[in-house]
């Protein structure tokens, strides 16, 4: 398990940050790169051998791909692009036997390119490319001396570009990630959002699977709320939320909708199995009360209501009104109880 989880996070630290526009990018990129080495290779050689054209074939196939696949599945083979950009350079070197500022000057396009699209370790790689094709290049034309003065002012340029860009990039991700998951957290209760729930009832709904949603109140929230303020409603809404985190498995999906209304996706589950875990909810709620401060005891109960997949249920929105007609039903029964939907 472990190596599956570092593998893992290898290809994510490889991949780009932006995988949707990277993928477009990179695969532009590689056009280009192939369109530089066919007017190069034509013009100093009088054509391509054949290991350059299989080369520059398979750079193709490769962009190609890169726009064929989705761009999650496209993202680790976004640093194809600029590890061939290197190559390119390196290659256009040797065949022009240029190690001046003009032949040096493309190594920096790599490096720019790859802190801007790409993950710490696939910046690093580039890099890493990157001064190994200006090592060649400067000590295969240059003298001793000049090609040692060369290579250290080009690698402080690189590293410090390549640093800086990296940073900001990482900066930059790191904020877009805090943000989306303040979005689909909510802060009271550590459920996710209606907005999370909502995909994934979706999600399960196309699957046409063993589906079942509880929509869930919290009985006499009010008096709750009256009685102990609105921090003792915000510890009861904390407590039943992590009674239903308790009862639930990894794959179920609990949610706050908003205010004292929850709701348990529950996935892959038959309508037995899952009226048992809803009838389950209701059960432990009532055993459990709230312990408040000073050693003040808060009975709690809640009414929920359950849809199961059938055939008539096509869309999310049936499944949760079924689910909310339920609810209703289980408090107009006098609450403290499961409902089933008709």
């Amino acid at each position: 398990m472990r190596t599956v989880t570092w593998t893992g996070a290898l290809v994510r630290s490889l991949s780009a940050r932006n995988p949707r526009s990277a993928r477009v990018w990179a695969a532009i990129a590689l056009m280009t790169t192939i369109v530089t080495c066919l007017v190069a290779g034509a013009a100093t050689m009088g054509g391509l051998h054949a290991a350059k054209t299989v080369a520059l074939l398979g750079l193709g196939a490769v962009s190609a791909v890169l726009l064929g696949l989705p761009a999650e599945r496209a993202a680790p083979l976004v640093v194809i692009a600029p590890l061939a950009g290197v190559g390119v350079v390196v290659w256009l070197d040797l065949l022009s036997q240029d190690a001046g500022v003009t032949g040096q000057v493309f190594f920096v396009v790599p490096v720019v390119w790859a802190a801007a699209q790409l993950r710490f370790a696939g910046a690093a790689l580039v890099m890493v490319a990157t001064l190994a094709g200006e090592a060649v290049v400067v000590f295969t034309f240059l003298p001793v001396d000049q090609a040692v003065t060369d290579y250290a002012y080009l690698t402080v340029l690189l590293l410090l570009v390549g640093g800086v860009l990296t940073r900001s990039g990482a900066t930059q991700e790191r904020l877009v990630e805090q943000l989306r998951v303040q979005a689909s957290v909510d802060p009271l209760t550590g459920l996710v959002t209606r907005r999370v729930l909502d995909s994934a009832t979706e999600a399960a709904v196309r699957a046409t699977g063993n589906t079942a949603l509880v929509v869930i109140d919290l009985d006499r929230f009010k008096a709750v709320n009256d009685t102990f303020g609105h921090l003792g409603g915000d510890a009861a809404l904390a407590h039943v939320a992590n009674l239903l985190t308790d009862c639930c498995r990894d794959g179920d999906v609990v949610a706050r909708m908003g205010g004292d209304e929850l709701a348990v996706l529950m996935l892959d589950c038959t309508a037995e199995t899952a009226a048992r875990r809803a009838q389950a909810f209701v059960d432990v709620v009532r055993r459990t009360p709230l312990q408040l401060p000073g050693g003040v005891v808060v009975p709690l109960s809640i009414s929920a209501g359950l849809s199961s997949m059938t055939l008539g249920v096509t869309r999310a929105e049936d499944l949760y009104a079924r689910a909310d007609s339920a609810l209703y039903e289980a408090k107009r029964a006098g609450r403290d109880r499961l409902a089933h939907a008709a």
